[in-house]
């Protein structure tokens, strides 16, 4: 009887760590994504070190307003993790397959995670096994032309099991670049307008239902073998259709969660407040709209606040202020990085008529190595 009870015991405990190993937290908000592409977070690489090819990144967010979007990019280039990561709408939760070459980014830099008009609540990692997948349609199947000329039709029987919150997964072959999918409803409108020309990478794509309306769409709509859903599209090759759900839950163990920074209140004059890590791999930088700038006169200076990253200081630590969109140029003009070295006293910077110009229709970026951002603030000198 004792062994009885250890072994059950054993496997009970076994189950419990494997429920909550499934999607764990590696990413706690909240983080405020605003607009114009100006605020991006690092996931950083630590958290990749145990993830497999397969598994599966989640972003869970609210105050996502309807033109939203969001983007998993490269910390060295900005550009997406994978071509269908650079820039994409959503609607709800939001997820990135990691593949091999993304993993292979992720840990060596992290990944960025920006867009704009939307705020992270949290990041969760879990296993490809979290999820299992059901085969609704297999074909014929249909090849997307680069004029969106072509599409399949899907009949309705393919979701009598669909709920709220599974995915529906496109498994696609050949996809040239630039390819896209439209999911629309039996009258060729498009489901939602997160799936009006959702990029395709090599390994499809997945969109995961949380609103009741095109859930009902696609379940009443179409009866039986009527047309409920025409998947369109561009440059690539439908094959099948999954349904996927998940199975597992989010753990709440939060020892080893990477916190977002603190979000202040902005006070009159502030263009920034907070926390922003400038790391010495030069992935940092902070983006600023030419909105604030706009009464700007050459009488006006800007304090840029920070805290010295102690183990940095041997290897220098700066700063650069960059035209917004513009390949990294210099504000004052100059062809050639103008440096601000840092000592742990504010910058102190006051604008010229070619800069005052350029952030007028610019905006500015800040950049740099080995500090904190804290503050930025536009005082008029007068």
């Amino acid at each position: 009887m004792r062994a009885y009870k250890y072994i059950f015991t054993v496997l009970l405990g076994t189950w419990s760590l494997v429920a909550l190993s499934l999607e764990r937290t590696i990413l706690l908000g909240p983080k405020t994504i605003g607009k114009a592409w100006k605020d991006n977070i690092l996931i950083e690489p630590r958290h990749f070190a145990s993830a497999k090819a397969g598994d599966v990144l989640t972003v869970y967010n609210d105050h996502a307003k309807g033109m939203a979007q969001a983007a998993f990019q490269h910390p060295k280039t900005w550009q997406g993790v994978a071509p269908e990561y650079g820039c994409f709408s959503f609607a709800g939760p939001f997820r990135m397959t990691l593949s091999d070459s993304i993993l292979n980014i992720a840990r060596t830099y992290g990944v960025i995670l920006g867009g704009h008009d939307y705020r992270i609540l949290r990041v969760t990692l879990s296993e490809a096994s979290d999820y299992e997948e059901t085969i609704v349609w297999s074909g014929p199947a249909v090849t997307m032309k680069a004029d969106w000329s072509a599409s399949a039709e899907i009949p309705g029987r393919c979701f009598e099991s669909l709920q709220e919150g599974d995915g529906l997964r496109l498994h696609v072959s050949k996809v040239q670049e630039g390819a896209a999918a439209k999911l629309m409803d039996f009258t060729w409108n498009a489901l939602a307008p997160s799936v009006d020309g959702m990029p395709v990478g090599e390994d499809g794509v997945t969109w995961f239902i949380y609103d009741r309306a095109p859930l009902l769409k696609l379940q009443l709509a179409g009866y039986g073998s009527q047309t409920a859903m025409r998947v369109g599209g561009k440059s690539y090759r439908l094959e099948k259709i999954g349904i996927v759900r998940q199975t597992g839950e989010v753990s709440e163990d939060l020892t080893d969660v990477q916190r977002a920074p603190r979000e202040y209140q902005l006070q009159p004059g502030e263009l920034f407040r907070g926390e922003k890590a400038f790391p010495a791999d030069w992935s940092g930088n902070l983006s600023l709209t030419a909105a604030p700038f706009q009464e700007s006169t050459e009488n006006d200076v800007l304090v840029i606040s920070y805290t010295l990253d102690q183990t940095a200081v041997a290897s220098g630590t700066k700063a650069q202020l960059s035209i917004r969109n513009s390949r990294w140029q210099e504000i004052t003009g100059a062809t050639e990085p103008v440096w601000y070295p840092l000592d742990g006293t504010d910058v102190v910077y006051l604008f010229d008529p070619v800069a005052l110009d350029q952030v007028k229709t610019r905006g500015l970026i800040v950049t740099g190595v080995g500090f904190t951002l804290t503050k930025i603030e536009l005082i008029s000198a007068q």
